[in-house]
């Protein structure tokens, strides 16, 4: 299994040129502020999270595993890990339909547009208009 740790500011290019390899297009001008969790089996980047805080909770975004890297516990690795950093706090989250059951073992429950902030219901109109088959999903603090 890969080493998950903690991004820092000097893996930020490494983490660039790992979101483009993947084709993920998220807004990485926030990414000094985000909370970076990445995977490397041997230096390379093959998985990384961002969890992203907004005022009163935060945001899953860019969970990525590279495609040879895949079905082998990185990404559910880097969910618990990243359980691990929200015990006090609320996350959403707006993955893939097909991925509802793998984030539901960490917790998260899906929600309806109109239990969610603004800011995520906007972004989840969005990508529905653009025909992408997401979900929205919220995990509450662990009691």
């Amino acid at each position: 299994m890969p080493t998950i740790r903690q991004a820092k500011l000097h893996d930020i290019q490494g983490i660039k040129v790992f979101y483009s390899q993947c084709g993920y297009g998220g807004d990485l001008k926030t990414l000094e502020e985000d909370l970076i969790l990445i995977a490397q089996p041997e230096g390379e980047i093959v998985g990384a999270v961002r969890l992203c805080p907004e005022t009163g909770f935060f945001v899953l975004r860019g969970m990525q595993v590279l495609a040879p890297f895949q079905r082998h516990g990185i990404g559910t690795q880097l969910l618990h890990v990243c359980t691990k950093q929200l015990v006090d706090q609320v996350c959403y989250c707006i993955p893939w339909q097909h991925l509802h059951s793998f984030y539901q073992k960490v917790g998260f429950q899906e929600a309806s547009p109109v239990q969610v902030p603004v800011l995520l219901r906007e972004r989840f109109d969005n990508y529905i208009s653009k025909g992408m088959n997401v979900i929205l999903m919220c995990r509450l603090p662990t009691p």
